[in-house]
């Protein structure tokens, strides 16, 4: 015997409804327009130039307001734009000289005690390669 599946009205959702394992997907619409945060009228997509200090990253997706003229990035980009200008302005952070050790096998880096409390709750790190003598060390 078959029991028919109770058709949800998901105007008036009652705590019943709510019961069991329920299985949906989402999907992140890259497409959908975005509007001007002062002018509400929808922005054009574009190409801009970054300057930051004496680094400029040029060519960068982004949206225009054809109105006021602002100017946004979507998160991602935006994410990306940062990482570039950080690891372009690493020279000028304050860095710790630490010694590589090997044991035959393996390169072992002891972390400053500074960093160490930082480090205490994290089990993984990624080592991204950005150039033949430097990397990224990406804790999580």
């Amino acid at each position: 015997m078959r029991t028919k599946k109770k058709e949800i009205d998901y105007e008036n959702i009652t705590p019943e409804d709510l019961k069991g394992e329920v299985k949906f997907e989402v999907e992140i619409d890259s497409e959908a327009p975005v509007y001007c945060t002062d002018c509400h009228i929808k922005m054009d997509s574009t190409k801009i130039d970054i300057k930051r200090g004496n680094i400029i990253l040029m060519n960068v997706d982004a949206n225009k307001c054809p109105k006021c003229g602002k100017e946004l990035l979507d998160v991602e980009t935006a994410s990306r734009v940062e990482r570039e200008f950080a690891l372009r302005h690493s020279e000028e952070l304050k860095g710790y000289d630490v010694k590589i050790s090997s044991d035959g096998r393996n390169y072992l880096i002891r972390f400053p005690k500074e960093l160490s409390k930082m480090l205490a709750t994290k089990k993984i790190a990624k080592i991204l390669p950005i150039d033949a003598d430097e990397f990224v060390l990406k804790v999580m």
